[in-house]
């Protein structure tokens, strides 16, 4: 699997997103990061050669301190409002924001979300995006 993102700020690198270590704690050195400051809808995405089954999906959050972009808020909070999509051979096939069975609310703060997937789709890419201006994904 292959991880990449809509661009890289902090040194927060894509590939930290699937290195096994669940801790969000960003100086801990396991938490991705998008720039920030003027971008719009950044996004994270683990790209597959072929499809695999995907039954269920597990985000992790930021769980550390204080931010300081767009204003001082905690990091924890950056997530809010985020959209989870399945692709296949370039095709949405599953999104959190328009499943009617998805139950995961993303608008609140929790320390992870897990999106159980309708019936278990095949896909090539999970796709993570923050809708909006001057957004940073960490």
């Amino acid at each position: 699997a292959t991880a990449s993102q809509s661009s890289t700020g902090a040194g927060g690198v894509a590939q930290r997103a699937i290195d096994g270590n669940t801790s969000g704690i960003y100086v801990e050195g396991s938490v991705t990061h998008t720039a920030t400051g003027g971008t719009s809808n950044p996004f994270w995405k683990l790209e597959w050669s072929g499809a695999h089954r995907i039954i269920r999906v597990k985000v992790w959050n930021r769980t550390d301190g204080t931010c300081h972009t767009g204003g001082v808020m905690p990091c924890k909070e950056r997530i809010l409002g985020f959209v989870l999509s399945i692709y296949l051979n370039g095709n949405e096939i599953w999104s959190s924001s328009t499943s009617t069975s998805s139950t995961v609310d993303t608008s609140t703060v929790a320390n992870s979300y897990e999106f159980a997937i309708d019936n278990s789709v095949h896909g090539d890419e999970v796709i993570v995006t923050l809708p909006g201006d001057d957004k940073g994904l960490s």
